[in-house]
Parts: C-alpha cells; structure tokens; sequence
C-alpha cells in the first residue's frame, strides 16, 4: 500500500504517530495499530456504532475494503489530540475522503489513544 505524507509531517514527534497509526488501519496491520491502542478504546465511525475494545476494532477492521493508496493532506497535534484528514483509493480506484480525530490518554509521547472519531465521504 502507498502511504503520502504532507512534506509538513514530522516536525512533531505525535505527526509520525498519528500517520503511522492511521496507515497500520488502512494497511490491516493489527500488531502495529495494538501497540498504539488502549485496551478500552472506543472508536466512533460517523453512521455505524461506536466500536468499544480492542476487539470489536479487529473486527471490523478486518471487514473494511483493501485500501490501494492513503493520501494524508493534513495531520494536527495539539496536547493529547491529534487528526488527520486526506484521501483513500481502493483497488478500483474508487475515492473517499476521511477524517479522524485521536484523542490520547495524554500529552506524553507513549500515551496510548483513548478514542477515535472518523468520518468518510466516499466519492
């Protein structure tokens, strides 16, 4: 899978965070995005219901379409939050545009992410 990065990313250590964690969903790399999850966070998907644990985020997950391409145009960190906006493409090459808000258990640079809220408009 292609992963771009705005040239703006990585002049805040949270910057890689986030795009890494971000890209390991897309990429289906549990191992990668575990390490980075609370046991009990919850993920809110705009329009399905909230998705609480680690389990039920495998889960669904592993349901999503293969993603072909992740196109980040912004990422934001601020405190214990960060988000990230861009674009997917899928094997067809079908678009859709995403938007995720991370809220981690703190300002640390080990914190774990608490919560996910994600919004997608597909094309």
């Amino acid at each position: 899978m292609n992963v771009e990065v705005p040239s703006t990313c990585g002049n805040a250590p949270r910057h890689q965070i986030i795009t890494q964690v971000l890209a390991a969903i897309y990429r289906k790399d549990l191992p990668a995005l575990e390490q980075w999850l609370s046991p009990d966070v919850r993920w809110i998907v705009a329009g399905i219901q909230p998705l609480d644990g680690l389990d039920a985020v495998r889960e669904w997950i592993l349901a999503i379409p293969e993603t072909r391409t992740v196109q980040f145009l912004s990422v934001l960190t601020h405190g214990a939050e960060g988000s990230a906006d861009g674009q997917s493409y899928d094997a067809n090459n079908s678009v859709t545009r995403f938007s995720h808000v991370l809220r981690f258990a703190s300002a640390g640079k080990t914190a774990k992410i608490k919560q996910i809220r994600s919004y997608f408009v597909k094309q």
